[in-house]
């Protein structure tokens, strides 16, 4: 009867000892996952929202990821759209150019002329990845090419350095939650065997 009840009982420690590690593992992904998000450390991905402007027989849309960015690389995203049918188009040709913020006694950087490429998953997303390493206000200028004519079309981006206190407060929750967890688990596993010692 007790090698029943030990056999019964080493299935559920078990049991228990590997919902906490899945507990554990979950937890810690979804930290990690969002201390990187905060600290716009995301490489390309979809762009959810657009900056749009009216330019003669278009509406053009661009958006950044991060939405908003720190200084280094940036992920543009455009899209160009007929005013009248609202289709996009996908055989556009897009440009982007632009000038970095005005700085006292500094020259503006410059974003060379640059190709925006169609996407594989939408061929109506035009986008690249461009350095822009100084904070401030960013001026850029998107430029499109259709059988209906050219346009330009200028938009301002905010390059702001991240806020890196709510990310490490984040990590540092993490830890903490992680240091419980291991501590509880370790308490449960040691009353178990105590248990089973007196039972013995």
């Amino acid at each position: 009867m007790l090698l029943s009840i030990s056999a019964e009982s080493k299935i559920h420690v078990g049991t228990r000892i590997r919902s906490i590690i899945a507990i554990a593992i979950v937890v810690a992904g979804q930290g990690l996952w969002f201390g990187l998000s905060l600290s716009s450390l995301e490489a390309n991905g979809a762009v959810r929202e657009y900056q749009k402007n009216l330019s003669d027989h278009y509406e053009i849309g661009l958006g950044t990821v991060p939405y908003s960015p720190s200084p280094g690389i940036v992920h543009f995203a455009a899209y160009v759209e007929n005013r009248d049918t609202k289709v996009r188009y996908s055989n556009a040709e897009v440009f982007l150019t632009g000038f970095g913020p005005v700085m006292d006694g500094q020259p503006r950087e410059v974003v060379e002329i640059i190709a925006m490429e169609n996407t594989v998953l939408d061929p109506t997303s035009y986008e690249v990845n461009v350095p822009l390493n100084q904070e401030g206000l960013w001026t850029i200028t998107v430029k499109v090419s259709t059988e209906i004519g050219l346009v330009e079309s200028v938009f301002e981006i905010e390059v702001q350095e991240t806020d890196a206190v709510v990310p490490m407060v984040t990590l540092l929750a993490l830890i903490g939650f992680l240091i419980i967890l291991g501590l509880s688990a370790r308490a449960w596993v040691k009353e178990y065997r105590r248990k089973r010692a007196w039972r013995g």
